[in-house]
């Protein structure tokens, strides 16, 4: 005995199929029609459902339903008309594929109930057959974007951790090396100093290579911050030739380069040209032959300017050209000694295609290449700001300024190799006094207690992160014009910006430069 929920739809096949309003609807409805038997025959449908799987309606009839379905729906569809044939309701709904003549696979959603005469009889479905194939494609769409959003999200915090892992190693590395090198207390002989010297090459290249990985990254996921401006192309040439001039002499190479006149100005971000003149600079220096020499040049073309770096190096051939901008294809050269990653100049096509820019290349076995940037023209600048050279270059430490009074520098760290190259920088500044704190609650505490000259925080410590530091003792009127300075191994911009967004003085990242920390503290000691 059927359920309340089930009673059967009565119906009188003749007359439904013959009544001239049924046929109006039928035949005009912007919606699928079909009229079914209980076997799962077609026994009718109209010109909308014909549209929907790929048709004709005159060869709809006859066909069983399941011809039209998808493979994968085939047991669904089974088991709702089974269902529905014993009683169980009376109708149904779901979504599902049908598959056109094509191949193509069209989503609908069907409306389906079962007619029964006055017997109880089933006589035929009647379902209705909406097209929703873009409405999934549009869902899909969105589910793929987020899960690509997930996916980019967990990406950063990936790369975060690794900057981080990777960066605290490096940070002794290159932190005590520069110390042995520049510490006057203990001066270093010429085997010690040659020795020091690789040492922090070394550590220079692991940090290229990792900036390098990073930078991809971030230029994937749409995160690179760029900021367009009038920039100076002879500032840009000097900056990336500071930079390069010690790996060029140590090469045995000449750079040659000659100021534009008059001066050329080209609208790109200062940082990044200065990245993409340091990158092509680097591979001429790297992939040149002994006594070679490397020219840099620059001159307007229509309405462009045009640098190019040319090498007497042993040149390109078509094929390496046309694969020369893929991710980590070093072209063969993997197997040569020349140290590399293989995404330098995908960086620097990216980077220019972000600036509205772009890069050409020209070479010949065994006469060297030309690479040509071309960037848009733009009128000089009022009071262009100098740029900062990057890490790597490893300056020196800036001589001690006379005796001052004491200062004091509390230090928010718990790894105790990174207090100790701290503490070993402030012995050359003998009127700064250190003080360390392991947790944030330390640091809060001691702040408190006795508000120091500078803190320097650590930005991830066990209990706290650097930012939640500096925001606790910001609403202490004690302690909220205290100087507050990053040290981390955590070089994501998005944290940067909000370190400087939330009053940090500045952030500086591992590897320490530790020529950059002690003009820091004489700053902070003449008062500026």
């Amino acid at each position: 005995m059927l359920s309340p929920s089930a009673a059967p739809i009565l119906c009188d096949g003749e007359r439904l199929t013959a009544s001239a309003p049924y046929r109006q609807i039928f035949e005009a409805a912007g919606i699928g029609i079909a009229r079914v038997a209980p076997d799962g025959q077609l026994l009718e449908a109209n010109q909308r459902f014909g549209e929907i799987v790929g048709r004709r309606c005159d060869a709809l009839t006859g066909l069983h339903i399941l011809d039209l379905t998808h493979p994968d729906d085939v047991a669904v569809s089974t088991a709702e008309m089974e269902a529905t044939l014993q009683g169980l309701r009376p109708r149904y709904s779901l979504e599902k594929r049908y598959l056109r003549p094509d191949g193509a696979v069209v989503w609908v959603t069907l409306s389906v109930v079962l007619m029964r005469n006055a017997s109880g009889e089933p006589v035929q479905f009647i379902a209705v057959i909406d097209d929703i194939t873009e409405r999934r494609q549009l869902q899909e769409a969105m589910a793929s974007a987020r899960a690509a959003e997930r996916a980019s999200q967990a990406k950063t915090e990936f790369l975060s951790r690794m900057s981080h892992e990777l960066r605290t190693p490096l940070n002794a590395m290159l932190g005590f090396a520069q110390l042995l090198r520049v510490d006057p207390r203990h001066p270093l002989n010429e085997t010690q100093s040659r020795s020091v010297q690789h040492i922090e090459r070394a550590g220079a290249h692991l940090l290229a290579m990792l900036t390098d990985v990073l930078d991809l990254s971030r230029i994937e996921a749409g995160s690179m911050p760029i900021h367009l401006a009038p920039v100076s192309v002879q500032q840009a040439q000097e900056e990336a030739l500071a930079l390069l001039s010690n790996q060029a002499s140590a090469s045995g190479l000449e750079i040659r380069c000659e100021p534009p006149d008059p001066p050329l100005w080209v609208h790109a971000d200062h940082v990044r040209l200065r990245q993409i003149l340091v990158n092509l600079l680097s591979n001429a220096i790297k992939y040149n032959r002994p006594g070679g020499c490397v020219q840099l040049e620059a001159m307007p073309v229509g309405p462009d300017i045009v640098l190019s770096v040319s090498d007497t190096g042993r040149g390109l051939d078509a094929g390496q050209i046309a694969h020369l901008f893929e991710p980590f294809n070093r072209l063969g050269a993997e197997r040569t000694g020349v140290e590399g990653t293989g995404i330098g100049l995908v960086i620097v096509h990216r980077l220019l295609e972000l600036m509205g820019g772009r890069i050409t290349v020209s070479s010949r076995p065994g006469e060297g290449s030309v690479f040509r940037v071309w960037l848009p023209a733009a009128e000089p600048a009022e009071d262009a700001p100098r740029g900062r050279s990057q890490f790597g270059h490893l300056d020196g430490a800036p001589d001690a300024p006379p005796e001052q009074r004491t200062f004091t520098v509390l230090y928010a760290e718990d790894n105790p190799v990174n207090v100790e190259l701290v503490r070993q920088v402030l012995r050359m500044r003998p009127q700064w006094h250190i003080e360390v704190a392991h947790t944030g609650r330390e640091a809060i505490a001691a702040a408190r207690a006795a508000p120091p000259d500078l803190l320097l925080l650590d930005m991830h410590l066990g209990d706290a992160s650097g930012l939640e530091i500096a925001d606790a003792l910001a609403h202490d009127p004690a302690t909220a014009g205290v100087p507050r300075v990053a040290l981390s191994a955590d070089a994501m911009p998005d944290l940067i910006n909000e370190a400087r967004r939330r009053g940090f003085a500045d952030y500086l990242t591992k590897p320490l430069d530790v020529g950059r920390l002690l003009r820091l503290l004489d700053q902070l000691a003449a008062g500026r």
